[in-house]
């Protein structure tokens, strides 16, 4: 299960609404001060809410601006990063390719084109298709108390 910790912003009855900040890979970095980066990662980070399911927690133990830790399955995440990565990839040389078979050179780059944008079709309709999938939704797994700020 991989997790991450955000703050609680919404309190429903089977769901908590979480802001998460995302930051870049640089921030456990030894480099990090002398690298642009770095600088640019701290620069551009924003926050993201999530919605997790309370998976059994009672929601009247829940405070708003307490510390929560969310969790998705680990498979969940690599087969959808392996799918949002790769299918447009794959789509992209095997269309570019055939492209180049049937039409020369402006064939490959307008199947290369027609590739990409059917592998991002392919991945959005996926994408839809699991969004009621519980695999894929966020759920919490422990509360950190917040430090008597409201």
């Amino acid at each position: 299960m991989l997790e991450e910790r955000g703050r609680i912003v919404a309190i429903e009855s089977d769901a908590v609404w979480v802001e998460t900040i995302q930051r870049s890979a640089c921030n456990g970095c030894e480099a990090k001060s002398g690298c642009g980066t770095g600088l640019l990662g701290d620069f551009f980070s924003s926050s993201t809410r999530v919605r997790a399911v309370l998976n059994g927690y009672p929601a009247d133990k829940i405070s708003l601006n307490d510390t929560a830790v969310i969790g998705i399955a680990e498979n969940a995440l690599t087969s959808s990063t392996l799918l949002v990565y790769l299918l447009p990839l794959v789509s992209l040389v095997f269309v570019a390719l055939l492209g180049d078979y049937l039409f020369a050179e402006a064939g490959a780059v307008i199947g290369a084109l027609l590739g990409l944008l059917g592998g991002a079709l392919g991945v959005r309709w996926y994408s839809r298709r699991q969004a009621a999938n519980p695999t894929y939704t966020p759920v919490l797994l422990r509360i950190e108390p917040s430090s008597g700020h409201s």
